[in-house]
């Protein structure tokens, strides 16, 4: 009997021990996959031991690695964010998602957490002061996108200036400013700034300024903001003033877009100041002088100049003699021939020789010849000698003659007299306009503008004897002969000058 208690007492202490045997295996091998330390949001510092095709394993100090994807790594909201990890780098990690048992798996995000740091930085901040800075980082459809603690927010471009027009936002781009906050959603990982009400605020502060520094007649530096048809707008810092196109230059007929460029830097007078209306009116020719003040100084009537058209009118052409003065040549002084517009002598940007006639420094008025200085009369009587054979060219029929057009700008007369060695009831019977002829010159007078041809003189010359039968046939009754010569009488005496232009006004 003893024998067999001792021998059950062995059994149940062996099968005992077995059991325990069991109990500390399951323990070990529960310890080993026991994450209940853990929960979802926790934050850890881990190393990286391996990458896989998607992600990486980090091992986070238990005996569970856990998986770390890599759409999880960063965020596009994160700014500046760091490269990604190889093996062996600690990163700081955020617990998203575990499973516990024989199966258990722990899931990480990285970005999360880093999120989760910079939102708490930034609330700080706000919480500080409703102020805070931003770093343009780059230009978007609409807007600017900033920097603000590490985190990425968006700067509507109407909210970046007090107008919102006018906008460069290259100029923002790596520029730190200060700016306020719009709106923020955590959830959905938004920030809205905006810097106008600040801009509105400095703005009111420098015009305050502004008027209490600057005057009427002050001069002053500004750069173009905008042109329009009407004037240029320059900046002089806390506002915008107009250069009305009166005021721009003493030159006439100028393109505002031809001059100026925004951007450009200007020296302006202040003529006008409207505080009420925010209105400051300017002047760039004001700076530079009334050139009419002193043009009687520096030009003098019978002064020979050179000058460049900038206008042709029907009634003559305007020449720029220096920057703000211009004069007038009318259409009686722009050619000794008959015209019948400038625009036959002259083009917008002719460089052109002039001479002045008339200075009239009240009236701001100078009146220029162009032909006097192309006389074309001058020493004519030695381009054509009494008695030379010329060919001219028929311009012109008249009851008592022919003019003709011996060079430009010089005109003869042939009367029906001279037309030919036979009686001429008209000269259109022997002539026509546009013909040439050769004629001889009989008279030529340079101070009276004169010449007389003819060209019977030439037949009488080829034919005397014909001549001689000519002249005995053409003999009539005396009564005719009186009544011929009484016609005659009656004819105002030869003046070529006065019988050219007789239906001409000159008024001009």
């Amino acid at each position: 009997m003893d024998q067999i208690m001792d021998r059950d007492m062995e059994q149940g202490l062996q099968g005992e021990g077995q059991e325990a045997a069991a109990q500390e295996t399951m323990e070990s091998m529960m310890e080993q996959y026991d994450i209940s330390g853990l929960r979802k949001g926790d934050v850890r510092t881990g190393t990286v031991i391996a990458e896989t095709e998607n992600g990486w394993l980090v091992d986070v100090g238990y005996k569970c690695e856990g998986y770390l994807p890599g759409k999880e790594w960063t965020h596009r909201i994160l700014v500046g964010d760091a490269e990604k990890p190889t093996k062996g780098d600690e990163i700081e990690v955020q617990v998203i998602n575990l499973r516990e048992g024989e199966e258990a798996q722990l899931l990480l995000s990285r970005w999360r957490h880093e999120f989760d740091r910079r939102w708490a930085e930034f609330e700080d901040k706000l919480a500080q002061n409703e102020i805070v800075q931003v770093r343009g980082v780059r230009k978007v459809k609409g807007g600017l996108m900033v920097d603000c603690c590490g985190l990425e927010g968006f700067m509507p471009i109407s909210h970046l200036s007090a107008d919102g027009r006018g906008v460069n936002l290259g100029n923002f781009i790596e520029q730190v400013f200060d700016a306020k906050l719009l709106e923020k959603d955590r959830r959905k990982h938004r920030i809205v700034f905006s810097r106008k009400s600040l801009v509105e605020k400095e703005a009111a502060e420098q015009r305050a300024k502004f008027y209490e520094e600057v005057h009427e007649g002050d001069i002053i530096e500004g750069e173009v903001s905008s042109l329009t048809d009407f004037g240029v707008f320059v900046n002089v810092g806390a506002v915008d003033g107009l250069v009305h196109m009166s005021e721009i230059t003493w030159k006439r007929n100028v393109r505002i877009r031809d001059s100026f460029k925004k951007g450009d830097k200007v020296t302006v007078k202040v003529i006008g100041i409207d505080k009420e209306n925010d209105r400051i009116s300017l002047s760039i020719k004001q700076v530079e002088g009334n050139p009419w003040l002193t043009v009687g100084e520096r030009i003098h009537k019978d002064d020979v100049m050179t000058g460049t058209v900038t206008n042709v009118t029907d009634f003559g052409a305007f020449v720029e003699l220096e920057p703000g003065i211009e004069g007038l040549v009318h259409i009686g002084d722009i050619s000794w021939a008959r015209i019948r517009h400038p625009k036959e002598a002259f083009r917008k940007g002719q460089e052109v020789r002039v001479l002045v006639l008339d200075v009239d420094t009240e009236k701001r008025r100078i009146s220029l010849g162009y032909k006097q200085l192309n006389d074309p009369w001058k020493d004519i009587d030695q381009r054509y000698a009494k008695g030379s054979d010329i060919t001219v060219k028929v311009v012109r029929l008249a009851d008592f003659g022919a003019f003709v057009e011996v060079e430009e700008g010089v005109e003869g007369l042939i009367h029906i007299s001279q037309l030919s060695t036979r009686r001429v009831e008209k000269p259109g019977d022997v002539l026509q306009e546009k013909q040439e002829v050769l004629a001889r010159v009989i008279e030529v007078s340079p101070e009276q503008r004169r010449m007389r041809l003819s060209i019977s003189a030439l037949e009488e010359q080829e034919h005397p004897a014909r001549h001689g039968e000519e002249s005995h046939k053409r003999e009539e009754p005396r009564e005719g002969r009186r009544q011929q010569q009484s016609t005659h009488d009656e004819e105002p005496q030869f003046n070529p000058f006065v019988d050219a232009f007789r239906s001409q006004d000159f008024s001009r």
